[in-house]
């Protein structure tokens, strides 16, 4: 059964207009969110690079509400990403979703990651923190993707 949240979620996006409409500040991404057997499957890859994702992963749901659910993520070998799951919240227009605490480390930062699902676009932003909250990876600024496209 595929579920309010996997309708907007699942799907392959591209943030080509935004990247169209400011090259120097975004890079074109695509992103695919597929189901799988056990579960879900996302990658990540620059447009001109499909067949060498940066990022890459398995995914499980764990709905604690009719509104809100946690994302547990895993690795490429379905070992768990420690402290990383995402809680995600539909507030009426929206899936809202975040990191699920603040001890999840990734490529020297503490990550910060915001998911927001709204019709046929997934928001996204992430970005690494040092000790003293310098960003040392990622973007301030949301990559908007929009499915289908």
């Amino acid at each position: 059964m595929t579920t309010d949240f996997e309708k907007c979620l699942l799907g392959k996006y591209n943030n080509f207009r935004q990247a169209q409409s400011a090259p120097t500040l975004f890079s074109q991404i695509e992103i695919l969110w597929e189901r799988i057997e056990g579960g879900l499957h996302s990658r990540q890859w620059y447009r001109h690079e499909k067949d060498y994702p940066y990022r890459e992963g398995y995914h499980k749901l764990s709905y604690t509400s009719d509104t809100e659910l946690i994302v547990e993520n895993y690795n490429t070998d379905w070992t768990r990403r420690e402290n990383c799951d995402m809680i995600f919240k539909f507030d009426g227009r929206a899936w809202n979703g975040k990191i699920l605490g603040d001890m999840c480390y990734r490529r020297g930062g503490r990550v910060v990651s915001e998911i927001i699902l709204i019709n046929k676009q997934l928001h996204s932003r992430d970005k690494g923190l040092d000790e003293f909250g310098n960003r040392v990876w990622g973007s301030d600024t949301l990559y908007i993707f929009t499915k289908g496209e």
